[in-house]
């Protein structure tokens, strides 16, 4: 009855239609056997109710108690069930009929405010919708979400949630993504962008072609995982767990010490009932559902107890570059032409030439050809050259396109080269320099205002980044975001290597990155935070925590829910020890009598999911602090 609250996740449903008129049944025979002991004290009559009473209430807890010691799993079912036995054997029938029904009704308030807890996980799967409007040959009609398939296209109108992962076909709407990402903003969604199941539109239609449904949607992974971590089993709650096997034999030593020294039935009795460690139970699991509720209502998946609780150790925080501090998304901010040749003609070669490469600097080139109203050629003969960039011919002439290298000019402007930040690229055609281009990534906004200031204020004692771009660029961003140290030119197994070296000097590490690249550096972390993982199922899978959007304020709050759970943990801890003892001291006193005692020890139980539930909504790490100064401007004009 009362150890099943071992095991987080496991609560039943408040108030079931049973177990409600079981407990109103039990209270309406403790009644009846109260008012007939006052009125015929002398007769049987007042046992026969009281008895009914206890085989009702006390029933489940003893047989539960049975089954454990059957099972020869010891648990504090047994020092409750022994109280009501011996009860029974004295005479004092009321008595354990009485103590029975305030253990139920103390186990119906710890689910009550337990499952108050577990709202926002709740409110997960409540979010989707259970049908949608799907544009089939033309004719609409409402479709169960179990006939939708990949590929339908799904209509999204104002208002609307929507209930499948997919691209926009047709339309343009304002969305609300706060239910997965945290954002307090909504944002546009237009032809081609992703939009998310448990998402809802709160202006303008959209079409939407079906890419995922039901469990396989980000929202279906994040509410699995999120179910998933409610069930791992965090190192204090196993060290809870462990000690709490300890305490049936020693409470039961104490006591038939008790009895013995005062021969008191009653105060022996007393120190059973209040000595069930529920309270010591209840300490980390309702803590940890708390928190895994309040970071899921925020954007931040974490995948287990054991990586929250490990995230309230973190001392040191690495950094990856690209996509990470930076948007990830590099622009094309200087066109340099040699020789005389026009800017124009330069992007041109370069576009043609990269135009079926994959690469984000490639992309970067064509968006940059697309506003310039420049439109590539046919490039043939495409080559990748390993660790230099591409070859293509482009209208009969061999285009190089790739890093320049220091033997080679620097392309004549000195407000270019000032910036270290930009990449250089060199175009070539025909073994002949045509051009340079630069290219740049912008850094993530908040990061010097808010995130570091905020990790600094956390106690974070070693924040550094690790690229492996070159020396210039790493400098530049370091200064912009206000971090202090940072590694340039690394390859993965380097950033690998210095993760382990700043864990062999005693740091707590958390890695974030972006959760596809630098997999063995977040692998190796104390803790690997993925950024931007909504959607991503590479990122969702490869990390121990993700941030649903790509907002870095995000981590100083995940950090300070982690160091927030472990001293609520500690103190519930602290708090149901001393209470179980000071209420055992008072039971042998005979300052409590098996009714109080019950209710005593129901009461610190109650305490005790209160002050996790506290969890569930407080707000940590997402304002600036006021040393916070602006980040210094970056130039990404094109020149």
């Amino acid at each position: 009855m009362i150890g099943r609250f071992a095991f987080p996740g496991q609560f039943r449903e408040l108030l079931s239609l049973k177990e409600f008129y079981l407990t109103s049944a039990g209270a309406l025979l403790i009644a009846a056997s109260f008012l007939l002991e006052r009125t015929r004290p002398d007769s049987i009559l007042p046992t026969l109710p009281a008895l009914a009473a206890l085989a009702v209430l006390g029933g489940p807890i003893i047989w539960g108690a049975a089954k454990g010691l059957w099972a020869k799993e010891m648990n504090v079912d047994e020092l409750v069930s022994l109280a009501m036995i011996a009860s029974v054997i004295i005479g004092e029938y009321l008595t354990a009929a009485i103590v029975a029904f305030i253990m139920v009704l103390g186990s119906t308030l710890e689910q009550f405010t337990s499952q108050k807890a577990r709202n926002a996980i709740q409110a997960l799967i409540r979010l989707n919708p259970q049908t949608a409007t799907v544009l089939r040959d033309g004719v609409e009609s409402s479709v169960p979400l179990g006939e939708i398939r990949s590929e339908d296209e799904v209509i999204i109108r104002p208002g609307e949630t929507i209930s499948v992962d997919g691209t926009v076909v047709r339309g343009s709407a304002v969305v609300n993504q706060a239910s997965l990402t945290g954002e307090s903003q909504p944002v546009e969604k237009t032809v081609g962008d992703s939009v998310y199941a448990g998402t809802s539109s709160y202006s303008g239609m959209l079409v939407v072609r079906v890419k995922q449904v039901g469990e396989e949607t980000t929202l279906g992974k994040l509410i699995r995982l999120v179910q998933e971590a409610e069930s791992m089993r965090a190192p204090v709650l196993r060290l809870a767990d462990k000690y709490a096997g300890y305490f049936t034999p020693l409470i039961v030593c104490i006591c038939i010490a008790v009895y013995l020294f005062t021969g008191d039935s009653h105060r022996a009795i007393t120190v059973l009932i209040v000595g069930c460690p529920c309270a010591f139970i209840l300490a980390a699991p309702t803590a940890i559902t708390a928190s895994l509720g309040n970071a899921a209502r925020n954007g931040v998946m974490i995948k287990s107890g054991a990586f929250l609780e490990e995230l309230g150790r973190i001392n040191a925080v690495a950094f990856d570059k690209t996509g990470t501090l930076t948007t990830g998304k590099p622009v094309v901010t200087d066109i340099v032409p040699a020789g005389g040749l026009a800017p124009e003609y330069v992007l041109h070669l370069a576009a043609s030439a990269e135009k079926y490469s994959e690469h984000p600097l490639a992309r970067a080139i064509q968006e940059s050809a697309k506003a310039y109203g420049c439109s590539p050629a046919e490039p043939e003969g495409f080559n990748l050259v390993p660790g230099a960039g591409v070859e293509s011919l482009v209208e009969g002439k061999k285009v190089f396109v790739g890093a320049a290298t220091d033997l080679e000019p620097e392309g004549g402007l000195s407000q270019v080269l000032s910036a270290g930040a930009k990449t250089r690229l060199v175009v070539k055609e025909d073994g002949r320099i045509a051009g340079w281009l630069y290219i740049s990534d912008e850094l993530r906004q908040g990061i010097r205002g808010v995130v570091i200031p905020q990790l600094n204020r956390l106690g974070i004692t070693k924040i550094l980044l690790l690229t492996g771009d070159r020396q210039s660029v790493a400098a530049h961003l370091a200064q912009a975001g206000g971090i202090r140290e940072y590694e340039s030119g690394l390859l993965p197994e380097q950033k690998l290597q210095r993760i382990k070296g700043l864990q062999q000097q005693g740091y707590k590490v958390a890695m974030v990155g972006d959760g596809i690249n630098d997999a063995p550096s977040l692998a190796a972390a104390d803790i690997g935070i993925a950024m931007g993982a909504m959607g991503a199922d590479v990122a969702v899978e490869s990390a121990d925590i993700a941030l649903m959007s790509d907002d870095l304020t995000k981590l100083p709050f995940a950090l300070e829910l982690g160091r927030a759970t472990l001293k609520t943990i500690n103190f519930n801890i602290l708090f149901a020890i001393i209470f179980n003892s000071l209420a055992i001291l008072f039971s042998s006193l005979g300052w409590l009598n098996p009714v109080t005692g019950a209710l005593a020890h129901n009461i610190g139980s109650v305490l005790v999911v209160l002050n996790s539930a506290r969890l569930i909504r407080r707000r940590f790490g997402l304002k600036a602090t006021s040393a916070a100064a602006p980040a210094p401007a970056v130039s990404f004009a094109t020149e």
